[in-house]
């Protein structure tokens, strides 16, 4: 029995490299793919860290409004976390030129894990308003 040699131009299938080439090119598709993905994640992660901070400052700003007090100048932390977000809310309140009125400024940041109180990273939401003084006005 002989075995004959097919001519090149009559063979079927692909060679090792082309296959090689072929699953690398594949390869560096689907990293491109994962890393699109990640950061689209991480965006997502963002926008729902805003979203709640900005819940948070809003309540904040809300709760000064509902009990009509009059906020003392001071700088005040509290953990004011939403669903599965660890947040701090940091009241600054300020004087204006019209002793009637205050500049409340609310901040919220990721808390520290360790110390719920204590802010972590970059600010996520900032409100500022001014708060009337209900208690000695004749209003």
């Amino acid at each position: 029995m002989q075995f004959r040699h097919k001519n090149n131009a009559q063979q079927l299938g692909f060679s090792l490299i082309e296959v090689l080439v072929g699953l690398s090119i594949l390869a560096i598709a689907l990293m491109a793919g994962v890393k699109a993905l990640t950061q689209s994640v991480q965006t997502q992660t963002t926008v729902q860290q805003q979203y709640f901070a900005m819940l948070s400052a809003n309540d904040a700003l809300n709760r000064i409004y509902l009990q009509k007090v009059w906020p003392e100048f001071e700088t005040y932390k509290t953990n004011c976390s939403q669903l599965n977000v660890p947040l701090v809310c940091i009241r600054s309140t300020f004087a204006t030129p019209n002793p009637l009125f205050r500049r409340v400024v609310i901040e919220v940041y990721l808390s520290n894990p360790t110390d719920p109180t204590s802010a972590q990273g970059q600010r996520l939401a900032k409100l500022t308003t001014i708060v009337f003084n209900y208690l000695t006005s004749n209003l």
